[in-house]
């Protein structure tokens, strides 16, 4: 049938074809509704469009929406948690200094019952309570809440020796506390209220094989480590036992970064072998436990992240007032993708009228790095913000009249439940 005359020309009397009607809102799919919702402006605007209808708020709320949202925005920091000492302004109702955490039953000394500082993550602190570590404290220093865990059930006589991290789910506020002791780990979750243990090949999975018992025959020489003083031993064997020796010598507790919790080895340089960084690593998702080689020399500061920009895990070292970007290629090898100087004006200054030169990298999340810089010499020190799209560079003094070179934290805060109108509508995230 051909089209009428009046349709294209002047005078017919045909009716012209309605335009393509918009699908309306209802028809959106989830994937598209999720789309746009990841592109408001603010979390203000995530709660309001979430109050449109049950269909949004659903969408809305899901927790891995929730989580991909929280990455695209800038996290809320308040401050810097150097050891016990808080550098910041913006978190003066936080209760730092631990003074109105809850008491617990304990026949301990009044000198065992002092609270120290294990981790941080997700706006809570991991405490535990004298030099044994008998009892653990989930505390949120702003609304002065405790959550207490009993370590005693897993880790019986060596609480004192046990290495800790705390990973926060940002999306519903659950938590897991993770000891590392000796050649056994085990998780605590606070949605079961139960350990877990992880030992043997559950923990760290090795071969098995001893050297006397290997067959020497046509081996290749990158199969073969040789020492410096004499002797050889399998490159397997020998990386095994150098993996059991770092769990073995763990000398700080552990970090969160996103769904990874990673201890460090803090190896130190020596002039009579090759040394290495190695990370012990949970990814949180799968409960996988790994070990991993940093790509750089002992003795660089670093710190782990979580990219899915860039596949996921990722690390961030300093070189030099230098911001280093490690990635994996497709074959598992770690390789430099990006380097960012950190040395504007004002850094220049104050490395040279100041003697600041040693970057510490304290956390990595969404587009942001938190680092210290330091000196030797100086006790006070300056705490930094580094975008990484933008560049930019903010600069905070931190004043102290001692150093405060221990552990260190960024400490955000955690956003609050998105509620729905109807009760049946809430969902804590």
């Amino acid at each position: 049938m051909e089209p009428s005359e009046g349709i294209h020309g002047c005078g017919g009397g045909g009716k012209k074809p309605k335009a393509p009607r918009a699908p309306p809102v209802a028809a959106l799919s989830e994937d598209l509704l999720r789309q746009i919702l990841l592109r408001v402006p603010d979390m203000a605007s995530l709660a309001n469009a979430a109050l449109a209808e049950k269909r949004w708020y659903a969408v809305a709320s899901d927790p891995a929406v929730f989580r991909r949202f929280d990455s695209l925005r800038r996290p809320p920091l308040l401050g810097f948690i150097l050891t016990d000492r808080y550098a910041g302004t913006r978190a003066e109702d936080a209760d730092v200094f631990l003074e109105d955490l809850p008491d617990v039953d304990s026949d301990d000394d009044d000198d065992e019952d002092e609270w120290r500082l294990r981790g941080c993550a997700g706006g809570r602190l991991l405490l535990s309570r004298g030099c044994d570590g008998l009892i653990l404290a989930v505390y949120d220093p702003i609304a002065r809440t405790a959550v207490f865990v009993d370590p005693f059930a897993v880790f019986r006589q060596s609480t004192h020796i046990v290495h800790y991290a705390l990973v926060v789910d940002e999306a519903d506020g659950s938590f897991l506390v993770i000891g590392v002791t000796d050649f056994m780990a085990a998780v605590f979750s606070s949605r079961t209220g139960q350990w877990v243990k992880f030992e043997g090949d559950d923990f760290i999975k090795t071969s098995g094989n001893l050297d006397d018992e290997w067959d020497w025959n046509g081996e290749d020489e990158d199969d073969i480590y040789e020492f410096p003083g004499g002797g050889i031993v399998s490159r397997r064997s020998y990386e095994e036992q150098e993996i059991m020796d770092m769990i073995f010598q763990l000398r700080s507790d552990g970090m969160a970064a996103g769904r990874f919790a990673y201890w460090r080895s803090d190896t130190k340089k020596c002039k009579h072998y090759e040394a290495v960084e190695r990370i012990l690593l949970l990814d949180t998702t799968t409960m996988q436990w790994s070990v991993i080689a940093a790509p750089f020399p002992p003795g660089e500061s670093y710190c782990v992240a979580d990219k899915p920009e860039h596949g996921g895990l990722c690390l961030f070292s300093s070189k030099e007032q230098c911001l280093q970007l490690w990635v994996r290629n497709s074959i598992g090898k770690w390789i430099l993708k990006k380097e960012f100087s950190l040395l504007n004006e004002q850094m220049k200054k104050l490395r040279r009228d100041e003697w600041m030169k040693r970057v510490r990298i304290l956390a990595a999340r969404a587009t942001y790095i938190y680092m210290e810089y330091w000196s030797i010499r100086k006790s006070h020190s300056y705490l930094l913000v580094f975008h990484l799209t933008t560049r930019k560079l903010m600069m905070f003094h931190n004043n102290a009249d001692e150093p405060y070179r221990g552990p260190a934290f960024s400490f955000f805060m955690r956003l609050p439940p998105l509620l729905g109108p109807h009760d049946d509508w809430n969902a804590h995230i």
